[in-house]
């Protein structure tokens, strides 16, 4: 009853984590914690996928240095074989000696001490979109309980990953409406002071932005700061 107590508290306090924070890096990072803390985990790792590859976006162990730099084709150890197949895999003991494991040298030089491994894939709407692996340094028997526990954090992650993803290209289109807007009124205003044509009004625009290094955006709120003077 008392790990059921834990096991419960465990997703309340990741479903308030997901719902109260709209930083997905964050969010990421304190699943890892709170997953290490209850199932008293030596390492528990986060992936998300990246042009059909496995990308490291969140970790106890390694160094936080090791995030973004880890990189893993589908297929490729007992992770990849995961978002590849869409399985679960939970190894008890030895899991070194399963044939789909890859020591990885950036993640840790013991690796291959791993004794129980499990890897739950992370999924949103039939898309596989990251996987979590949890592992120990001992042997661990992997309860149904634990596994269930498991499916339905990566069911939670599954949503923050995609409510991520549409805030990005919410604030993406909002941005490129905003950045529209401003070179459309520097090029009326180049057009209008300059005498320029339309065509050489953006053209203008454009090679100031690639000669400066800046955003056409920048660049146009520039010229409309100089023509209004």
């Amino acid at each position: 009853m008392a790990m059921l107590k834990q096991q419960l508290r465990l997703l309340e306090r990741i479903t308030e984590t997901i719902s109260y924070n709209l930083d997905l890096d964050e969010v990421l990072m304190q699943v890892v914690a709170l997953v290490s803390e209850t199932m008293k985990a030596d390492s528990c790792l986060i992936y998300l996928t990246q042009d059909h590859h496995l990308i490291l976006k969140a970790s106890k162990i390694p160094h936080p240095k090791m995030i973004n730099k880890v990189a893993l084709r589908y297929g490729e150890g007992i992770t990849g074989w995961v978002a590849e197949h869409r399985k679960i895999v939970a190894v008890s003991e030895k899991a070194y000696e399963d044939s789909r494991f890859k020591f990885v040298a950036q993640l840790d030089a013991d690796e291959d001490k791993w004794e129980a491994f499990v890897s739950i894939p992370i999924t949103y709407k039939d898309e596989v979109v990251g996987v979590i692996n949890v592992q120990h340094r001992k042997k661990r028997q992997h309860t149904e309980t634990d596994l269930s526990l498991l499916k339905m954090i990566a069911t939670q992650v599954g949503g923050a990953i995609y409510n991520a993803k549409l805030i990005s290209e919410t604030r993406m289109l909002k941005e490129a409406l905003e950045t529209r807007k401003v070179v459309e009124k520097a090029k009326g205003m180049l057009m209008k002071q300059q005498h320029l044509s339309e065509d050489a009004a953006y053209s203008l625009i454009r090679k100031k932005s690639m000669d400066m290094k800046k955003t056409m955006k920048e660049v146009a709120e520039a010229i409309l700061l100089t023509l209004s003077l």
